[in-house]
């Protein structure tokens, strides 16, 4: 739900502080559960392409054990064991850099050509370094950020960012172009909406993506950081394989066919879990696990343990099967399922009563990869049930939103008459989607009690959409890299059809500096929560907006300084323009640079971390509410974060103590004040706001500190004791404006997330 429905009531229970109260404060006990199962193991592949393999010595030729060898720009690879033996495989093929490193040595590196069904032997020799190490099993991967501007996480980097509590979505936050405005995990990118962010789990989408949602995205993202082989993020100019997104693609990988046996074991302040991996034969694999979260001990030791009749609590289970059917083959099935609820005493006007909120969300994915002569391809069918229930006296919603999509995409490495330097890529998509929200309200702010008059609400939307690309790619005229495709996509909803163009260069300018120039049109069907409300005499159609990007990243091991700038104007945006009713009235534009320089790897560096900056001018079409009347204005974007600066570090104190931390500091957001009031044909009071944007929010700050201990317990096992401060400086940061019954008083919304401590440890087995 969001906060445009039926405009006029902004007072009434379902947008006041006491109504999103409980999703705020309940992401300080998440948090702590979101970081539950840091195991740190290395990523493995599957047998399906390329092997291989190697061993990793000092310069004397003694063997190295658990040295990372990966992919360079990839987290494709593996640590070496107690021989200093590596094997790890590919669906990857053509040229690749393969490195080795360890901290205490430098990093060595070698191109090699993979080739499926063929195995690639390498021997490393590592020259000594002033810093020294004891065992290490992580492998640390950069951030690279390719032509299409993604950027690469890993699970590892996800655990060891400070604040992020092991959190995908939140370490995403600190990395540059994304807009992170308050104390959830909402990906903005680039002065965009949460909703212009679209979420892909091994090609599958994700369309609830949070947990705990809001307006304004949820405390944490859904996905467990172990279930993924890591992510590309994109903020703009990405081809045209992806549709129905305005600004940025999440997409993520699971894990592939593990090697060996292992179990991991991990207990908190706020739960316990549990992870097994095992191989089933020589193609078959099988990876499982399970969170279990129970805060009140965190919440009673961070002096909270008074305010919940039942704390909140939730369990999410994961499981991914591979198999390996042929040399050139693999199906996986991917299925996870998460619940959260909880329970709070709260008050709103002159009721005091119980909130209740139970949420659960399902992804099943079934993935297939086959390669057949000179093309591989690429499927995957999946289903996305997700259901939101809320109670509040009287107030008493429920949401299911269902999709399903089937996806199919085939690349070829060597068209026919135009050579080997010339890709093609193509594919088709459908998905499906029913979304139903009912519930009932209270007829009049602030009564909400048993006795209260109410409304009801019962609206179900379906929508159908499919869409196809083509795309281009060559190195024939190195070192330019080109790239040029369109993409089509079809709403049932609307009845229309777009055609988006997109096209992209690279231009390697030395072997350290590349120059990126990007161009699209991208298209977005509106969302069906305003589909459902919309009364209006016209139907609605996807918005629309254009990227145009160019940057220039240098990468100098072990620094990477990366500077792009951007614009991007918005068509046709779904605004609202009554109390049930839209119109594609809305234009805007982005605008602004981001600048980006990372130092190090963690665990390949004693030091590592990164420094981001973005400068912003967001702004485009809102409604103001007059009374009972809606005009149309223009003014800073909700999310015109103005400046931005991440700051994140991480370094080994004393050999196995790791440090870290991050700070934040963002431009207050934009917000429109409500200057008078005027009087409903049913006596009710109604707000008139003043100009859109007009007033800011205070600057937001925040410190996060973090602390762990690795114990190398040998033959592969460890265990990794952790310790959290977040928001070490105890900031009560401003989220937003509220407003008395008759608009008369203001006063600020305040973040429930004070500083919190946290302590856990994770055992390998």
């Amino acid at each position: 739900m969001s906060p445009s429905r039926f405009g006029p009531l902004r007072s009434a229970v379902p947008f006041s502080l006491a109504y999103w109260r409980p999703v705020l404060l309940v992401a300080l006990g998440i948090a702590a559960a979101a970081g539950l199962n840091p195991a740190m193991s290395q990523p493995t592949s599957t047998n399906n392409a390329a092997v291989v393999t190697g061993t990793v010595a000092d310069a004397s030729g003694a063997p190295l054990s658990f040295a990372s060898v990966y992919l360079a720009g990839t987290t494709v690879g593996t640590a070496t064991d107690t021989t200093g033996a590596f094997v790890f495989t590919t669906s990857r093929t053509g040229p690749h850099t393969l490195r080795a490193s360890m901290l205490g040595y430098k990093t060595t590196s070698t191109d090699i050509r993979l080739t499926a069904g063929d195995t690639t032997r390498v021997q490393f020799r590592l020259a000594n370094q002033q810093v020294s190490m004891q065992e290490a099993v992580i492998t640390g991967a950069r951030a690279p950020l390719d032509m299409d501007a993604q950027a690469s996480l890993t699970p590892l980097e996800a655990v060891t960012t400070a604040g992020a509590s092991g959190d995908i979505f939140r370490a995403l936050q600190a990395l540059p172009g994304i807009g992170a405005p308050g104390d959830g995990a909402g990906l903005f990118v680039r002065g965009g909406d949460v909703s212009e962010t679209r979420t892909l789990l091994d090609g599958a989408p994700l369309v609830h993506p949070y947990r705990t949602e809001t307006p304004t995205g949820g405390a944490f993202g859904t996905v467990p950081p172990f279930l993924v082989d890591g992510t590309q993020f994109s903020t703009g100019g990405f081809s045209a394989q992806y549709g129905d997104a305005l600004s940025g693609i999440l997409a993520m990988d699971t894990k592939d066919r593990p090697q060996e046996a292992s179990q991991s074991l991990g207990l908190g302040l706020a739960g316990a879990s549990v992870s097994v991996s095992q191989p089933i034969g020589d193609a078959v694999g099988l990876r499982v696990s399970g969170n279990r979260s129970f805060t009140g001990v965190l919440f009673a030791v961070n002096g909270r343990g008074d305010e919940f009749e039942v704390a909140p609590q939730g369990w999410d289970g994961n499981a991914v099967l591979n198999w390996d059917y042929a040399p050139d083959g693999q199906l996986t099935w991917v299925s996870f399922g998460r619940l959260n609820q909880i329970g709070l005493n709260s008050a709103q006007g002159a009721y005091d009563g119980l909130f209740d909120s139970r949420s659960t969300n399902q992804l099943h994915v079934l993935h297939a990869m086959q390669q057949a002569g000179t093309w591989t391809l690429d499927a995957s069918l999946s289903w996305n049930r997700f259901e939101d229930d809320r109670a509040f006296g009287v107030l008493q919603t429920r949401l299911v939103d269902a999709t399903w999509a089937v996806r199919l995409d085939a690349r070829r490495n060597a068209v026919w008459g135009l050579g080997p330097d010339w890709t093609l890529q193509t594919g088709v998509v459908a998905e499906r989607r029913r979304y139903r929200f009912r519930g009932q309200f209270p007829s009049q702010p602030d009564v909400i009690g048993p006795s209260a008059p109410v409304f009801s609400v019962d609206e179900t939307v379906r929508d159908r959409r499919t869409g196809g690309y083509a795309q281009l790619a060559t190195t024939r005229f190195e070192p330019l890299t080109l790239t040029a495709g369109a993409r089509s996509d079809a709403y049932a909803l609307t009845g229309d059809v777009v055609v988006d163009p997109r096209a992209s260069a690279r231009l390697a300018l030395s072997e350290t500096t590349t120059l990126r120039l990007a161009w699209g049109r991208y298209h977005q069907g509106p969302d069906l929560e305003d589909a459902g409300q919309h009364a209006g005499p016209t139907s609605l159609r996807p918005a629309s907006a254009q990227h145009v990007v160019a940057g220039v990243t240098m990468d100098r091991d072990p620094l990477l300084v990366r500077v792009e700038s951007y614009w991007k104007p918005y068509d046709d945006l779904v605004v609202r323009t009554g109390p049930e009713s839209f119109a594609n009235a809305g234009t805007g534009q982005a605008r602004g640079f981001d600048v980006f320089a990372q130092y190090g790897t963690f665990l390949e560096t004693p030091v590592s971390g990164w420094i981001s900056y973005g400068l912003l001018d967001a702004d485009r079409t809102q409604p103001r509410d007059i009374g009972a009347d809606v005009v149309l204005d223009d003014g800073p974007a909700p999310f015109d974060l103005t400046h931005q600066v991440s700051l994140v570090g991480k370094v080994e104190i004393v050999p196995r103590v790791y440090a870290g931390a991050s700070y934040r500091l963002t431009s207050g957001e934009p917000y429109t004040p409500v200057i008078e009031t005027r009087t409903g044909p049913a006596g009710n009071v109604l707000p008139v706001d003043g100009s859109v944007g007009s007033q800011r929010l205070p600057t937001y700050q925040r410190l996060d500190l973090q602390l762990s201990y690795f114990w190398p317990l040998g033959d592969g096992r460890h265990a990794l004791f952790y310790a959290a401060v977040n928001n070490a400086l105890d900031r009560r940061n401003v989220l937003g404006v509220t407003y008395s019954p008759d608009y008369r008083q203001s006063n600020y919304q305040r973040s429930l997330f004070r500083r919190s401590f946290y302590v856990g440890v994770t055992v390998q087995l």
